[in-house]
């Protein structure tokens, strides 16, 4: 069974059992995925298992299609039943609310339906046998702690939007709601909400699901220790005020320093290191206090927005949050700052210019500031930099009155408790004056804004962006996609060849840049972060709540990339033609393997595997 921690009494049962039930589907379907196993319905030995008519009672989404699954867990000689109530040809299952286990290896062994716990129990022993004997016990008790933490971090977003769930109601959807609305987090992923590091109370204070805002804590660096690159003139947005306070406190001294802004959890965290109480002490480092703006955490937790200034704030937080210690490391800004260098560049040299991007807006990482101590040894040297590194992302495209029609398009995916429809039918019907569109004709309408757009790019240029739910924001006008942004250009791959062809290699970036990538790579990553990652939560959720197949949507992907290919064929554009084709014609896609790789401790290197491809002709879901 889980390990189960002592739950706040403000969370209900109601809201542990959404998020065990989440787990268990992103867990279960990360298997799934992992196993090969595109369509658990037809797997050897259903027909053993009746369900009967009640076995599904208690699932919200009965409607009369559902279909019985079973699965073998060919390791520990386990098998899984249950009932799919909805089968997504991306992978993405809907299950009914109840589970069965039996030993595999005994024909006549009944199946015993089990609670989460058991089935969450089995997954982990099952993939345990990836390890060596000596090491899965550990391995299965890190992992089970970790997806209990993220369970019971779910529970407590969960509650919280229950409670606020009338006053949301009142109010229009916003840039800043969408952005703190992801509750559940990434759909294939075992531990997508788990935070090691902040208390409750400090996810009181700090996290986005609760709605949280609060001022910059700003800390002024002595111009000896300040390091910081720009990408052009420098761009660090410190506002009048914070100035002003700044001078105040400082007096005579302000222009012996430069000011940081960083997260107060950060703060608090650096301040207990003893270097850096030795250079508060010899006020090297002067700590201003809050004094700057109130700003707001998005979805990755530690980007913060600030929207007077139209600006994100890339913070270091000392915060395990799902794989990684979200600071900014010395390799992170290499990457960050090449990518904006080589962004920059393409663009200009683009015909048409940064402009002719077909309704792709990038937004654009300006530059970082942090703190270097020269006389500290190397891993000294980085554990500071890394712990101040601040990052800062231009976005006044964002400020104004497109707070009112922009979205993180992961927070519109999102159900929330006690809803029938996600976000996204939420923002199309606000803009839309409460009607529905017809979801082909929007799907279209968002393709040729993002996809046409990231794959022409790619092809011009060289450059893959990370373009995953979380860093895609979308604009609606009259219910329809008028705008796509695309951020955060740490995840930017660049073609090695297309860049050493158009002279950035040594000219702007090193031969060694960590943003370069071969061509295989680069096109592996863009397939993933965008077409499976992105496309694939997006056609789920619009089949899915407009109760349709996927297929039927993904024909619409294919339809949108025909007439590409017909236009590129026309240019003699061959490069954008071979992608376009491969994504026509390759009957497999790649998908990160999450869960194995979490198991052994490699998210940073995680695997992948090759699911169906659902845009092929005569693929699977086609």
């Amino acid at each position: 069974m889980l390990y189960k921690q002592e739950l706040p009494q403000a969370v209900s049962g109601n809201a542990r059992r959404l998020a065990e039930k989440a787990a268990l589907r992103a867990l279960l379907n990360s298997y799934l995925r992992e196993s090969g196993i595109a369509d658990p319905r037809n797997q050897a030995g259903t027909a053993i298992f009746d369900l009967g008519a009640s076995a599904g009672a208690d699932s919200e989404e009965r409607n009369g299609t559902e279909e019985p699954f079973g699965v073998l867990l060919p390791a520990t000689g386990m098998r899984v039943a249950g009932e799919i109530v909805y089968y997504s040809c991306s992978g993405q299952h809907a299950f009914g609310d109840r589970f069965y286990l039996t030993a595999a290896s005994e024909s006549k062994c009944p199946f015993v339906e089990v609670d989460t716990g058991a089935l969450i129990e089995a997954l982990l022993a099952e993939v345990s046998f990836c390890e060596s004997e000596s090491d899965r016990e550990q391995r299965c008790l890190d992992m089970r702690e970790q997806i209990e933490n993220s369970i019971r971090r779910t529970a407590l977003y969960l509650e919280h939007a229950r409670k606020r769930e009338t006053e949301m109601a009142r109010k229009p959807l916003d840039y800043i709601r969408s952005e703190q609305s992801l509750l559940y987090g990434h759909p294939f992923h075992p531990t997508p909400k788990s935070s090691q590091g902040f208390s409750d109370l400090e996810l009181d204070r700090y996290a986005p699901e609760l709605s949280a805002s609060f001022p910059l804590h700003y800390v002024a660096v002595s111009r000896r220790l300040l390091h910081e690159e720009w990408v052009g003139a420098e761009d660090d947005r410190t506002s009048a005020s914070v100035a002003e306070a700044a001078e105040k406190l400082l007096g005579s001294k302000m222009g012996e320093y430069k000011l940081l802004p960083l997260h107060p959890w950060q703060m608090s965290y650096v301040s207990g290191l003893p270097v850096v109480g030795q250079m508060l002490e010899q006020r090297e480092l002067v700590d201003l206090g809050p004094i700057g703006p109130i700003v707001y955490p998005t979805s990755s937790v530690r980007t913060v927005w600030e929207p007077e200034a139209g600006t994100f704030y890339k913070l270091p937080i000392h915060v395990r949050i799902t794989n990684f210690i979200r600071e900014n490391t010395s390799e992170q800004l290499r990457r960050t700052m090449d990518a904006a260098i080589v962004l920059r560049q393409a663009l200009e040299d683009r015909p048409g210019g940064a402009d002719a991007a077909g309704g792709m807006v990038i937004l654009r990482e300006t530059g970082f500031r942090t703190v270097h101590v020269a006389e500290a040894d190397e891993e000294l040297q980085e554990r500071i930099a890394s712990s101040f590194a601040v990052v800062y992302r231009q976005a006044e495209a964002l400020a104004g009155a497109e707070q009112q029609r922009c979205y993180v398009v992961a927070g519109l995916l999102e159900l929330p408790p006690g809803q029938d429809e996600p976000l996204l039918f939420t923002a199309v019907r606000q803009s839309g004056g409460g009607a529905l569109p017809d979801w082909h004709t929007w799907l279209a309408a968002y393709l040729k804004l993002s996809l046409l757009p990231l794959l022409r790019l790619f092809a011009s240029t060289g450059i893959s962006l990370e373009a995953h739910v979380q860093n895609s924001l979308l604009a609606l006008e009259q219910g329809y996609p008028i705008r796509y942004y695309a951020r955060d250009l740490e995840g930017i791959s660049v073609n090695r060849k297309i860049a050493s062809a158009h002279g950035w290699i040594p000219k702007l970036i090193p031969e060694d840049s960590p943003v370069l990538y071969e061509e295989a790579e680069a096109w592996l990553r863009l397939k993933y972060y965008y077409v499976v990652n992105h496309l694939g939560a997006l056609i789920h959720v619009i089949g899915r709540f407009s109760r349709n197949d996927e297929e039927t949507y993904w024909s619409v992907v294919h339809h949108v990339l025909q007439g590409e290919l017909v236009r590129c064929e026309e240019e003699a554009d061959n490069r954008l033609c071979r992608y376009i084709d491969d994504l026509l014609s390759t009957p497999h896609l790649p998908a990160k393997a999450n869960f194995i790789s979490r198991f052994q401790e490699r998210g940073e290197t995680p695997d992948y595997v090759l699911i169906p491809n659902p845009i092929c002709e005569g693929g699977e879901c086609r």
